[in-house]
C-alpha cells in the first residue's frame, strides 16, 4: 500500500471528502471550505483542553501539520 500523501489528502478535501486524523494524541475532523482554506474540529473533547474546538486553517498550516498526522479515516 502507497503511503499517504499530503498532495492525496488535498485531492480528497478538494472532492468534498471529510476526514478523521490523529494529532498530538487528540482527534480531529478536517473538511475543505474555500480556496486555501480549511475547517479543523477537534472530535476528541477532554475537560480543561487548550485546544480550540473549531479552527479555520490555511493550506500552509495543513502543510506543516501533515508530518504530524496520523490514522487517517475518511468521514463516512
Amino acid at each position: 500500500m502507497d503511503a499517504y500523501t499530503l498532495e492525496k489528502m488535498k485531492k480528497d478535501l478538494d472532492n468534498g471528502f471529510g476526514l478523521y486524523f490523529n494529532y498530538n494524541n487528540d482527534r480531529y475532523l478536517i473538511h475543505k471550505v474555500a480556496d486555501n482554506c480549511y475547517s479543523k474540529k477537534l472530535v476528541t473533547i477532554k475537560e480543561k483542553s487548550p485546544h480550540a474546538i473549531f479552527n479555520l486553517i490555511s493550506s500552509k498550516t495543513l502543510k506543516e501539520m501533515f508530518p504530524f498526522m496520523e490514522d487517517f479515516e475518511y468521514k463516512t
